[in-house]
């Protein structure tokens, strides 16, 4: 009913229930109700959408319907996102990458930097930039370039910057800061020619177990990761930069590495629906581009087993048709996670049939396929084992999201040149978000402000697995600049300093810097060997001089250093948090960080 008929009766019912000297009650209150129903049903049907709606803003069906007019192989290519080896690719071509391209009409690359860093003699951006011309020029359609960053390029590529991780805009709790996080993040990934980023983690820490999760989440909370995912999403968006929320159904609830084994979200149904649906569920209504689903089961939901087990999200119709596409309403894209990985292994017997059942399953596009998959997608298909309805789904959904971003139309602009202001703005957006972040747990002496007139003489303790303290070279820098005397020792083995332990008594601070890193070392979340050997030498000293400060695991400084009277938590070992962190031991700036999850949680008693 339109809104004018509405209000034509509404008007009527209003002019009859004010009719002077009415007798006739029931008619009165039939008038009463009347007009609240109507009133009712106008206000139902402004709302009429469900929850799992997409906003009408958000493009999810192609227009343009050139994708109708590509071969089998042409579309098969829309559905794979392949490891850009550059070089191996040309071999295939006989040294020519068109008639490489002919043959594998890829529609997406993931660049993996030790490949060029291996092959390019040197000059690692260098090749990547010629690979990515190479590969574009080549193409019938513009190619989308794809790697994760998940804390900025700087990791990967010293020229750029390497932000804070996640949980720092988690404990910073700034939408301002998580729009410009995404920003800067597209930025920096343009002027190299990336334009669809595997990020950003969704995940929810709730097991400080899980290696993989920890700080690469915003927090354990959904109410506060949500706000924050979405400006920094938009922050991507905006410049045109493809995002992708991962991993779907949920990371984070189990101790299982997905990179090793198929984990699990064991959350009931109710504890789902209100936690990582609900997250999924509002980044899907707030126009999600792309999803990637994990090597994840999800039990509550799942009945249809491979060989007796559930299947992974990568691998399960259930989740990605019935739960994602379906119920959730998704019209984007669904990509897998790598393929590569234990998680997806075991359920068919080699790679090459794994990531031909995840697209049967419901994956639009696969992650890190050989070759072959092209092939053997193409000879099912023709013999109809692969229904045509099947790709000509994928397709669909990647030509929408193509023409979403205006990547239909092939354009002599492949790298987007930062200006000074931008790279201003990025220095800034680190800044600012490592200020914010940085949490103060403990000042039980009061200690803080730290002044070199108190505590000359410091001890860097780093309890470091992978690059001998490097990383913390410019803590120490920022320590002397200050006026204090600084020593650093890196995981100091209590075998040799046991017996010789007071000599370090006569530091009047030591600064315990913990950093376990995702992937550094894979397996484990807390310490072993010579990291674990550094945390015994570093609990021997007088506890009222230790510092321990958490630029990683926010779980570390309470697991490890419980009854130190000051504690940190940072989050992240980048500079700007290694800054931060100087400035505000030294009374500098404020610690204005908030733990974005719950500290001393059960399973660390």
């Amino acid at each position: 009913m339109g809104e004018g008929l509405y209000l034509l009766i509404r008007l009527l019912l209003l002019f009859f229930l004010k009719i002077k000297n009415m007798k006739n009650y029931k008619l009165k209150s039939f008038g009463l109700i009347a007009l609240a129903t109507v009133t009712f049903c106008q206000c139902s049907s402004s709302n009429e959408k469900p929850e799992a709606a997409n906003s009408e803003k958000f493009e999810f069906v192609a227009k343009d319907t050139t994708w109708k007019t590509l071969s089998v192989r042409e579309k098969i290519g829309q559905t794979m996102m392949v490891e850009a080896r550059y070089l191996d690719h040309l071999n295939v071509g006989e040294g020519n990458m068109s008639q490489f391209m002919e043959k594998y009409p890829i529609g997406s690359f993931f660049i993996p930097s030790w490949y060029y860093r291996e092959n390019g003699n040197g000059d690692t951006e260098g090749l990547i930039a010629k690979a990515i011309k190479d590969y574009n020029s080549a193409a019938k359609y513009p190619i989308l370039f794809s790697e994760d960053f998940e804390r900025g390029m700087g990791e990967t590529y010293p020229k750029y910057s390497h932000l804070p991780a996640e949980m720092s805009l988690g404990a910073a709790n700034n939408e301002d800061l998580a729009y410009a996080l995404g920003k800067s993040i597209a930025m920096e990934s343009k002027e190299m020619g990336f334009n669809w980023l595997l990020h950003p983690v969704c995940d929810l820490n709730m097991n400080p177990l899980q290696e993989l999760v920890i700080e690469r989440s915003v927090s354990d909370s959904v109410e506060l990761a949500i706000p924050l995912l979405k400006q920094q999403i938009k922050g991507l968006h905006d410049q045109n930069v493809i995002s992708t929320v991962k991993h779907f159904p949920g990371d984070g609830v189990t101790m299982r590495n997905q990179h090793l084994v198929t984990t699990a979200n064991s959350l009931s149904e109710k504890e789902w629906r209100a936690t990582f649906g609900k997250l999924f569920q509002e980044l899907i209504n707030g126009g999600a581009a792309t999803i990637m689903v994990g090597h994840i089961q999800l039990p509550f939901y799942q009945k249809e087993k491979i060989n007796g087990l559930l299947p992974p999200a990568t691998l399960s119709k259930e989740l990605m048709v019935d739960l994602l596409k379906g119920e959730m309403g998704f019209k984007g894209v669904i990509i897998t996670d790598a393929l590569n990985m234990g998680g997806c292994a075991g359920y068919y017997p080699n790679e090459l049939e794994v990531s031909v059942q995840c697209f049967v399953a419901g994956a639009d596009v696969v992650l890190w396929p050989s070759l072959a998959y092209m092939d053997t997608i193409e000879a099912r298909i023709n013999r109809g084992e692969i229904p045509m309805s099947r790709l000509d789904d994928a397709v669909e959904r990647v030509w929408a999201l193509r023409e979403r971003f205006n990547f239909l139309q092939k354009s002599d602009s492949l790298f987007t040149e930062m200006s000074q202001a931008d790279k201003d703005f990025v220095f800034e957006t680190g800044t600012n978000l490592a200020e914010k972040a940085v949490t103060l747990l403990e000042d039980h002496n009061g200690d803080i402000p730290l002044s070199p007139e108190k505590s000359k003489k410091i001890l860097l303790m780093p309890i470091s697995y992978h690059d001998k303290g490097k990383t913390f070279e410019f803590t120490k820098n920022e320590l002397e600049k200050r006026g204090f005397e600084v020593d650093m020792m890196v995981n100091p083995h209590f075998y040799q300093w046991g017996w010789r332990i007071d000599s370090l008594y006569t530091y009047d601070k030591v600064f315990i810097c913990f950093e376990n890193r995702y992937f550094n070392p894979l397996g484990t979340p807390f310490f072993k060997e010579h990291e674990a050997f550094g945390v015994w030498t570093a609990n021997m000293l007088d506890i009222n001089k230790r510092i321990a400060v958490s630029y990683s695991n926010p779980f570390l400084t309470e697991f490890y250093e419980g009854v130190v009277p000051l504690k940190v938590n940072a989050y992240s070992c980048d500079t700007f948090s290694q800054r931060a962190v100087v400035k505000a031991l030294c009374g500098e700036i404020p610690f204005v960080g908030k733990s974005p999850v719950k500290l001393n949680p059960e399973e660390l008693k």
